[in-house]
């Protein structure tokens, strides 16, 4: 499915699967989507408001350049998932698996991130307004100093200083003695 632009108001999917959808400019508002499977979405610039996206899975889906407020992303596992310069207001994500998730150039806006897996996943030259991260593995992200004036658990900065320390430019060695 392609198309230059379109509405989509009140949707409310449940158990449903969406494959390969391709859209420039969508305004999606008022969203539910509950035990989907989202594959191969393609939303170039997307205005997202008030969704609620909970235990989906969602792989291949790139929403490029978006505008995401007030949305909720609960307990959704994630495959490539790329959020390529877009810009999260008000939005929440508990329980997700975001390994190796992109949010090069992403802008933070009173975002909550907690209990997810953040691993391998890319924070390059992202910009963080108000960033809260809480009891997530962040093991191996890049762009760490990017993530500068966010609000990171002490218990989980154990598992972000290696990216810290390598993007500081600090070299490892091992004394063999």
């Amino acid at each position: 499915m392609t198309a230059d632009s379109a509405e989509l108001r009140n949707l409310d999917l449940r158990g449903e699967r969406v494959i390969g959808v391709d859209l420039e400019a969508p305004e999606i508002t008022d969203a539910r989507f509950e035990d989907c499977d989202l594959s191969g979405i393609v939303l170039t610039s997307a205005t997202i408001r008030r969704a609620t996206v909970r235990r989906t899975r969602i792989r291949d889906c790139v929403f490029g350049g978006a505008m995401v407020q007030d949305t909720t992303i609960e307990e959704c596992p994630t495959e490539r998932l790329v959020l390529r310069f877009a810009t999260l207001q008000r939005v929440t994500f508990t329980g997700c698996r975001l390994t190796g998730a992109d949010f090069y150039g992403t802008t933070f806006e009173k975002v909550v991130i907690e209990n997810c897996d953040l691993s391998t996943a890319h924070f390059d030259s992202c910009t963080v307004k108000e960033l809260t991260v809480r009891r997530c593995d962040m093991l191996g992200l890049t762009g760490a100093l990017s993530l500068k004036g966010a609000h990171v658990d002490l218990d989980d900065l154990v598992a972000l200083a290696p990216s810290l320390a390598r993007e500081a430019g600090l070299l490892f060695t091992v004394d063999d003695t």
